[in-house]
């Protein structure tokens, strides 16, 4: 399997599998001056490389706390759930 190309500006933080049919990439990148965490599905392109769909969010990364306070939050709601 091919890995995409990363811009300068652009940091691999990890890849999660979605199984055959795609992944999730979390990358820290730059956008006009501005630092995100972008969290974004990815599929593999016939000739085998990974390429962005528009399924995603970027954060800007000063909200990082937040967003990992909210996603601790869930944490309980999730494993009720399975329940």
């Amino acid at each position: 399997m091919a890995q995409e190309p990363q811009p300068a500006d652009e940091q691999l933080v990890q890849v999660i599998d979605k199984g055959p049919a795609g992944r999730i990439h979390v990358r820290l990148s730059r956008f006009r001056d501005r630092d995100y965490l972008d969290i974004r599905n990815f599929y593999m392109t016939e000739d085998g490389e990974w390429r962005p769909t528009r399924k995603g969010i970027a954060v800007p990364v000063e909200f990082y706390d937040e967003l990992m306070a909210a996603l601790t939050a869930a944490k309980p709601l999730i494993e009720a759930r399975k329940t």
